[in-house]
């Protein structure tokens, strides 16, 4: 191995202790960026040749050596060592192993504020654009579940007590509709930190570095960032993008906990594909929902992120400190946890199987159909605050003479309240509540068909989003390394 690079130290008599060197050293997670910064090195040294610091043969040479790191570090032949304090370390030694004195010319007019600044953004632009790929597959299993059932009738709930009957394609759609909201997220995160930082050097920008503007549209921005100081010492893209993240935990924990409940023998509305769920290893009856149980917990951790990130940020002064390296550590671990639970999480739920006769028959239970009463009674002008009164009245009826709304004979009405008629009966028919619920986005099985189809159409921009190239970022990295395990590492 060749000796090890130091990006400073000229002016220390004594070099830095080694309880400094293992608390400066980076994780090895954070080496996953070599992309990232081996395409920033790509730009500057483009910047460097127009600023005459580099001529054509240099150039040309350093970026051969770039691109011939990069091949072999993606095939492990190159790996950080011990003495690599992080991924500008590492970089830089090699390519002045292998070009001298000219491998060093490479860092004249940046800083390594700006480049950490940069790499992650390249970063995060890119897992913006995987994780959305990552729910759109949760989101056409979830699609394809609500066009199934269109027409499946379940309870549905408000403070976990039976409310009205809805469609389960309906209460799917709506799941969905919460996780599109996050692809539009990342998509509008994606545009207002189209911004490169790189030029901006330690805070003031650089003297040698004057094209910055130049040097965003090659690493696939739409320009550069305005300020020099904001470029270097923000991080509320960094913030914004563990929101996200953990917004999308709460969603899919939602989804979890109702998988939760449907799949226990109590409910036992739903039943697991054997390969999304697990055993016990004393019980061998059980079957047990640990995708949807590890979502739910994994959702803690990507909240804590953000509220740990936050707290780092809230007092750190203008412009660059060390202690915004910490945002590496809380977005890796958010990003990794993403990694496993989405996949997993969209074949839990495309291998679903509903009992949709189980389903139906719970739907009337807990007096669900009681709100069909009230609007019938409505319909034959009693005012509302009449027909809610009128309409407990039955309930309270029927409770006393231990059954439900079906219960119900023409002979009960005129002993509950002589305005209730009985044609009243048919309003609480099961298919015709549903039915009746033909406002836009409600639960009629006509309405639910529409908002699918809507919703398709919707999705394809997100399809489109999580296809589409973030930047001039090397795609040459593993998944692995694009995305948490470091391989060979």
């Amino acid at each position: 191995m060749t000796e090890p690079t130091k990006l400073w130290g000229g002016r220390f008599k004594a070099g830095p202790s080694e309880a400094l060197v293992n608390l400066s050293r980076a994780p090895r997670s954070y080496f996953r960026l070599f992309p990232e910064d081996l395409t920033g090195s790509r730009a500057h040294a483009n910047e460097l040749h127009r600023a005459n610091v580099l001529d054509a043969a240099e150039l040309a040479e350093i970026q051969l050596a770039l691109d011939a790191i990069e091949t072999d570090v993606v095939h492990g032949k190159e790996v950080p060592g011990d003495s690599d304090e992080d991924i500008h370390t590492f970089l830089e030694r090699l390519l002045i192993a292998r070009l001298g004195a000219l491998g060093g010319k490479l860092r004249a007019g940046r800083s390594r504020n700006d480049q950490t600044a940069n790499n992650t953004r390249l970063y995060l632009r890119r897992m913006a654009r995987e994780i959305t790929a990552g729910l759109v597959a949760i989101e056409d299993a979830l699609v394809d579940q609500a066009s199934q059932h269109v027409k499946t009738i379940l309870p549905g709930f408000t403070h976990l007590q039976p409310a009205q009957p809805v469609t389960l394609g309906h209460h799917l759609m709506a799941h969905a509709q919460s996780l599109l909201r996050s692809i539009e997220r990342f998509r509008d995160w994606d545009r207002r930190f189209d911004r490169s930082p790189l030029g901006a050097a330690a805070l003031a920008g650089s003297a040698i570095a004057r094209r910055p503007d130049l040097s965003a549209l090659e690493l696939g921005y739409a320009g550069a960032c305005e300020n020099s100081i904001d470029a270097v010492a923000s991080r509320d893209h960094v913030a914004e993008f563990l929101f996200i993240c953990a917004m999308i935990g709460v969603d899919l924990s939602r989804l979890a906990e109702e998988i939760c409940i449907w799949s226990s023998k109590q409910f036992g509305w739903i039943r697991l594909h054997d390969s999304y769920s697990t055993g016990s290893s004393i019980m061998p009856q059980k079957k047990n929902p640990d995708i949807a149980e590890l979502t739910r917990g994994m959702s803690g951790t990507m909240i804590g992120n953000v509220a740990g990130f936050l707290a780092t940020m809230k007092a750190m002064p203008l412009a660059y400190n060390r202690d915004l390296a910490e945002d590496k550590r809380t977005l890796f671990e958010t990003i990794d946890i993403l990694d496993v639970v989405l996949p997993a999480f969209a074949g839990m739920i495309a291998t679903l199987e509903f009992d949709v006769a189980r389903l139906r028959e719970e739907a009337p239970k807990g007096f669900t159909l009681a709100t069909e009463i009230a609007d019938w009674l409505v319909s034959q002008n009693i005012p509302f605050a009449e027909a809610h009164e009128i309409t407990g009245a039955v309930v309270r009826y029927c409770e006393e003479r231990g059954h439900d709304l079906s219960g119900l004979t023409e002979a009960d009405l005129p002993a509950i309240d002589g305005r209730l008629k009985p044609d009243m009966l048919a309003a609480i028919e099961l298919d015709r509540a549903v039915a009746s619920r033909t406002g836009y986005g409600a639960t009629a099985p006509e309405r639910v068909g529409e908002q699918i189809d809507r919703f398709k159409k919707a999705l394809e921009t997100g399809r489109e989003f999580a296809n589409s190239s973030s930047a001039a970022v090397a795609t040459s990295a593993t998944p692995g390394q694009r995305a948490g395990g470091q391989a060979s590492w």
